[in-house]
């Protein structure tokens, strides 16, 4: 899935890493701290199910079903950010990955409406040489 997203388009190649990377590498690194534990989970999770989707329907508008546990993670991770004073790379890593969060759901949202309306898979990766 990420050499054919590479393949496709460099810029959701970069996304995918910017939005990715830090949740996986930062979950590991804070692992003492319960919200680096759950968007560790929710990360590997994600990725598993992306990986199936692309599978099963390559560059699907749906990739983004793999987030919706990102609609429970996301408003607890704010309220924990908003009523718990964290160390400071700790409270950094956890706004990064809360704000990148907010707007891969965005894109999601934006995704599934599209879907809807017929785009089943992004206009990005559709074959241009026709």
């Amino acid at each position: 899935m990420i050499v054919d997203i590479g393949r496709a388009n460099r810029n959701i190649y970069f996304w995918g890493g910017a939005l990715n990377i830090p949740q996986v590498v930062g979950g590991v690194f804070f692992f003492d701290h319960v919200e680096a534990q759950a968007i560790l989970v929710v990360a590997i999770l994600g990725l598993i199910v992306a990986g199936q989707i692309h599978k099963k329907a390559a560059f699907s508008r749906m990739i983004g079903m793999c987030h919706l546990p990102w609609l429970l993670l996301l408003p607890w991770l704010i309220y924990r950010q908003a009523n718990i004073e964290y160390p400071f790379w700790l409270e950094a890593w956890l706004y990064y990955s809360s704000a990148t969060i907010a707007a891969s759901l965005i894109f999601d949202a934006m995704d599934f409406y599209r879907y809807s309306k017929g785009q089943k898979t992004f206009a990005w990766a559709e074959d241009k040489s026709e």
